[in-house]
């Protein structure tokens, strides 16, 4: 190996500031921050509001269970209200304003990321296989939201890969409309937004289980939106691009597979597309796709220490954050479904009053005694009340006991109210 000849990977913050301008954002270093302490209110007022017949009551009640379950993970009022809360969301969406449906829609989508993975986020995943793709179909304003919450419903709760095609079709046929018809243009922020919403599903499906025939014009349909000069769309059609290169299986992406004589050809004919689509707005976006770009990225979130080594890892993880907002420290520190996704264990954090047991401790007396006297004094030296040992062992019990009030006393906690 050549020890003059530079390193060409990204090493460091200048290759999480590269990954920032192709998509793949991550959380900052936070290790020495705490976490968001929000306090915690009582909700059930709140839903009870859903059900006025007044638009702006409705609204107010939205942004505030909206705000509540960012900053907090409100487990057991979800798991008990949850299916009112969805009936109470698809009722917004069938008559209500352009913010009450926005609202909804990401209520929904927080709610099922608290539940976490199981029958219940499953139950809520398919009513939305019911309304939400008429929602698509006849509110585009509102595309990027219903987008946004099916992906995020269908990632936490798809039981398997059949599940998560049936959002990707969803979303699939609202990208391909504008290719089938010239008059169907939709603006750069939706399809930016259609392109990550399939592209994070597409994160969470293994290379054996996608379909041989339901994608095959994707990559075409990339390479089309990279010649449309938006940074938003650019960055979301590498992103896509970065992880179908790392599935691999180019042929199930594109209907021109047969056109190469091999993976190879098919590959380097797209990364030629790329670089003459990208020149001059970003020349190094060619890298991420260059198969000895090093994806390792470390991350240091709320004291403990993550590694991620592929794009899907990466693309979960900044879609969530992105959607949690500022909640996302409190959720990535007590949400148990996001501990399960990325292996992430909690570091713990002292309470401040820290009590120390020693492992051993002994009573030791030394007391001078001429052999004379030895064997007349052992006994009261060793076994009378009053003797020096048995005091020094009744001083060390006392302090044992101390001890333990006081451990009992700082770890007890009172029961919070339950909403």
């Amino acid at each position: 190996m050549d020890v003059d000849k530079p390193n060409r990977r990204l090493t460091g913050d200048r290759r999480q500031k590269f990954n920032r301008q192709v998509g793949f954002t991550t959380p900052e270093d936070d290790s020495n921050k705490d976490s968001l302490h929000i306090p915690k209110k009582k909700l059930s007022p709140y839903l009870g509001q859903l059900f006025k017949k007044k638009s702006s009551a409705r609204e107010n009640a939205l942004k505030t269970l909206v705000e509540e379950f960012e900053s907090n993970v409100r487990y057991e009022f979800a798991e008990s209200n949850f299916i009112t809360l969805v009936h109470r969301c698809q009722n917004c969406l069938k008559r209500g304003s352009a913010l009450e449906i926005d609202l909804a829609l990401q209520l929904i989508g927080l709610v099922v990321l608290t539940l976490g993975a199981g029958d219940d986020a499953h139950e809520i995943y398919e009513e939305l296989l019911v309304f939400l793709p008429q929602l698509l179909k006849s509110k585009f304003s509102h595309s990027v939201k219903v987008m946004e919450c099916l992906s995020i419903v269908t990632l936490v709760a798809a039981r398997d890969f059949v599940d998560t095609e049936r959002s990707m079709e969803i979303i699939w046929q609202f990208m391909n409309q504008e290719s089938k018809s010239k008059e169907t243009k939709h603006p750069s922020s939706r399809t930016a937004a259609a392109i990550s919403a399939w592209a994070l599903l597409l994160s969470d499906i293994n290379r054996w289980s996608i379909h041989h025939k339901k994608w095959i014009g994707l990559i075409p349909y990339l390479l089309t939106q990279l010649e449309e000069d938006d940074e938003h769309v650019n960055a979301a059609s590498i992103e896509a691009l970065a992880l179908i290169f790392e599935i691999g299986s180019l042929e199930k992406f594109s209907n021109q597979a047969e056109e190469y004589e091999s993976t190879k050809d098919m590959k380097d004919d797209i990364m030629k597309h790329v670089k003459r689509a990208c020149s001059g707005t970003k020349p190094d976006a060619l890298k991420i796709l260059e198969d000895d770009y090093n994806k390792t990225t470390t991350l240091t979130l709320c004291g403990t220490r993550l590694t991620f080594s592929t794009w899907s890892q990466l693309k979960q993880l900044s879609y969530i954050r992105r959607f949690l907002g500022y909640g996302f420290t409190n959720h990535i520190m007590e949400n148990e479904h996001l501990h399960n996704v990325f292996n992430f264990v909690p570091a713990k954090k002292s309470s401040g009053l820290e009590l120390y047991k020693p492992e051993f401790e002994e009573v030791v007396v030394r007391v001078f005694l001429p052999d004379v006297r030895r064997e007349t004094c052992s006994k009261r030296m060793n076994m009378s009340p009053s003797s020096v040992v048995s005091k020094g062992r009744t001083k060390l019990m006392s302090k044992y006991r101390s001890l333990a009030e006081e451990k009992k006393a700082g770890h007890y906690n009172a029961d919070e109210e339950l909403d």
